[in-house]
């Protein structure tokens, strides 16, 4: 009797499985049939003009790039210069467009969408090099790295390393652990004028039998500094230790191939350099630990299979279990199409212009001899940010009077006791405007008040 109530069971689960997969199908199909529809009619509900032009060159036969074109792609107010993408990177009208465009779609006919998720994964898995069931889609860097730190099953006196200039997103997670459990957050004391040879030699040294993670970002969000995360990651690999790479000042802003660094977790936003919608984020994680671990927050997604009834819940051993319940569809969407932006100019030619932009606003400023820079001159060790002081002046108040005054977005640097100005220079900056940041710092440094 007991093995025929198991039989019984099975195939009422089976069947479960059964219905819930051809339900699933079918909604698919039919959101296929109801997007085609809703396109075919679209134009007409969108004001004229606004649309991106799908067909217009960026980059001629020769590989040369029209970057007054890529600039009109971006609808940032044209008397406000954005020199603050290392916070939040401007979306191009083909990104908004997406949103838009599939946000009016599920609101129409009341759908998720959810069919539009796993295109995108497998864009993002291309764009980093990496398999797409080791990429979970998140909402930033912010909460991938609480994946990770929650994920981890640390203890009371396990060792975490950090440097002094991880943002707070970077850095909390670990902290509530230390607060909550006793975790060890070790932090080395890096300070600005730090080389990246030199942060590497700290964290080596402060390694102990006990230091379980080290996580750190691949640029640093105060100087814009290119770390050695390679060789840090191999140093982890080497001693038995997780690395966690805070991607979230280097994803769009320079190539990351990460089957070529091979890190254990990396966490990054699209909000940033992606050019993606607010509240996207990416997750990469090893997939040893897919295999060996169960996630800790679980829902719809999440499983390879589930019965209420007879108390079965099975994890999926991908990445997208960390995508559980409804999901923003449209936005995440968005992201893939911020990919396709990128990918359309090159990520190549798109670090080149950063680093470019830079250089130029550095070799300006650094003339005038109250002006310090923080960021390192070697182009291995920095890429489009400059960060710097201006004796005498409180950043803070140098960027407020900056966007006030001349509607300049800058971004005041405190992390780590710094009391620093920091630019990033992004592809809808151009020239004028970069020349223009210059002569305004110059003046403020020249003035007296």
């Amino acid at each position: 009797m007991k093995g025929e109530s198991m039989k019984e069971n099975k195939s009422k689960s089976a069947a479960s499985e059964s219905r819930r997969d051809f339900l699933k199908n079918k909604l698919m199909a039919s959101a296929a049939l109801l997007l085609g529809f809703f396109k075919s009619t679209l134009a007409g509900n969108l004001a004229e003009g606004y649309l991106a032009d799908q067909n217009q060159q960026l980059v001629d036969d020769k590989g040369n790039v029209d970057w007054a074109a890529v600039k009109a792609q971006f609808t940032l107010n044209s008397v406000r210069h954005h020199f603050n993408t290392a916070s939040i990177g401007p979306s191009p009208k083909v990104v908004q467009d997406e949103i838009i465009q599939l946000l009016r779609l599920a609101e129409t006919f009341g759908n998720e969408l959810h069919e539009k998720v796993e295109p995108v994964r497998q864009r993002i898995a291309k764009f980093l090099n990496a398999p797409p069931t080791q990429i979970a889609i998140t909402r930033n860097t912010t909460e991938g790295m609480n994946i990770v730190a929650r994920s981890l099953n640390l203890k009371k006196g396990d060792e975490v390393i950090l440097t002094s200039e991880e943002h707070i997103g970077g850095s909390a997670p670990w902290l509530a652990l230390k607060n909550e459990i006793g975790v060890v957050v070790k932090v080395i004391n890096t300070s600005a004028n730090a080389n990246e040879e030199d942060i590497y030699d700290q964290i080596e040294k402060s390694i102990t039998v006990n230091t379980k993670v080290i996580s750190v970002s691949h640029i640093t969000c105060t100087t814009g500094t290119v770390l050695p995360v390679k060789k840090i990651i191999d140093l982890c690999a080497m001693r038995g230790i997780t690395s966690c790479i805070d991607g979230a000042q280097a994803v769009g802003q320079i190539p990351v191939d990460l089957s070529q660094l091979q890190p254990d977790f990396y966490v990054t936003s699209g909000h940033k350099w992606m050019f993606g919608p607010k509240g996207t984020g990416i997750l990469y994680l090893n997939q040893q630990f897919l295999e060996n671990t169960d996630p800790h927050y679980v829902g719809s997604y999440s499983d390879s299979r589930f019965d209420l009834m007879n108390g079965i819940l099975e994890y999926n051993r991908t990445a997208s279990r960390y995508e559980y319940g409804t999901r923003n569809s449209p936005i995440i969407a968005g992201l893939g199409s911020a990919i396709d932006f990128i990918n359309k100019i090159g990520i190549d030619n798109i670090s080149n212009r950063g680093r470019e932009l830079a250089l130029r606003f550095r070799n300006g400023i650094s003339r005038h001899p109250r002006i310090k820079i923080h960021t390192p001159m070697d182009s291995k060790y920095s890429a489009s940010i400059v960060t710097f002081t201006i004796e005498g002046k409180q950043s803070d108040e140098v960027c407020r009077k900056a966007i006030v005054g001349g509607r300049t977005v800058l971004r005041s640097i405190y992390e780590n006791d710094m009391n620093a100005i920091r630019a990033s220079f992004a592809i809808h900056n151009d020239y004028a405007e970069v020349d223009k940041l210059i002569q305004d710092m110059l003046n403020v440094a020249d003035s007296e008040d």
